[in-house]
């Protein structure tokens, strides 16, 4: 029997899913005249498959075996057939190209993860014990249990939008006080620098008056002391006369003693005669 696309219109909604979601690899499809029931079919099918099977409808399964998928139909149908009849039951694999983790949406992720806990349940059973699963409840209750955790996950969001936009109106407000306490500081800075620019002021006027009034000193007491060295100096000139005053006489006399006695000692060779020289103190 050839292989129905998960996408064709004759392929059911749940096989579908169970397609998509890489939950089964193979299909059997059996005939009602040559079966007379489904048990036989199932008990057979589940004595050659590990893991879960699948019933899309009656006489419908889907399941998973490893192996290459053509082959592994093929050697599954001969042994059915053998047990169950020749004609009774089809085998074919289906289109896995849908297995990869990504891309999934919320209702086959939650197949995917219905389908882990009943095959981990059968690994921990044993082998003696074995499932068959209706596929078509199981996508219902997926996409029942998608619906529900979309809503209450809106509801979240919802709640949570909420809560942040108080947070932000709280941010908000805190940020519109700031602005204000720092307008406050900003014009309480202007005045005090108005404050400081007016003190400095008055302050580099009053310097200037005290360095002028400093300069104005020195320049008196400069004067001042020209005077007292021009005195001195009148003072200086007057000793200078007076010392030389007080020197002149000695000279002259010593020099007029020096005359004299030279004349007298002419004299006294013209003569030959000896004179009395006076004396002069």
């Amino acid at each position: 029997m050839d292989t129905q696309s998960p996408d064709s219109d004759s392929t059911p909604t749940a096989l579908a899913d169970l397609i998509a979601a890489g939950l089964v690899s193979h299909e059997l499809i059996g005939d009602p005249a040559r079966l007379g029931g489904e048990s036989a079919a199932l008990a057979a099918l589940c004595g050659l498959v590990s893991g879960p099977v699948w019933r899309i409808e009656p006489y419908h399964y889907a399941f998973r075996t490893g192996g290459e998928a053509e082959a592994a139909a093929a050697t599954l149908e001969t042994a059915l057939q053998a047990t169950l009849g020749a004609d009774a039951v089809w085998v074919s694999a289906t289109d896995a190209a849908a297995e990869a983790e990504a891309g999934l949406d919320q209702p086959l992720l939650l197949l995917r993860a219905q389908a882990g806990a009943v095959t981990a349940a059968l690994a921990d059973a044993g082998p003696e014990l074995q499932a068959v699963v209706s596929a078509r409840f199981a996508t219902s209750a997926a996409r029942m249990a998608a619906t529900l955790v979309t809503a209450e996950a809106g509801d979240a969001a919802g709640a949570l939008a909420a809560r942040l936009g108080a947070r932000l109106a709280a941010i908000e407000t805190q940020q519109a006080e700031i602005l204000a306490a720092l307008a406050t500081v900003s014009v309480r800075n202007e005045s005090m620098a108005d404050m400081l620019e007016t003190t400095l002021g008055r302050l580099a006027g009053q310097i200037e008056q005290t360095l002028a009034g400093a300069i104005a000193r020195l320049e008196d007491q400069a004067g001042t002391l020209a005077g007292h060295i021009a005195r001195e100096d009148i003072v200086a000139g007057r000793l200078a006369e007076l010392s030389a005053q007080a020197v002149a006489p000695a000279a002259f006399q010593e020099s007029l003693g020096v005359t004299l006695a030279e004349f007298l000692a002419q004299i006294e060779r013209r003569s030959e005669a000896p004179v009395r020289v006076p004396q002069f103190l």
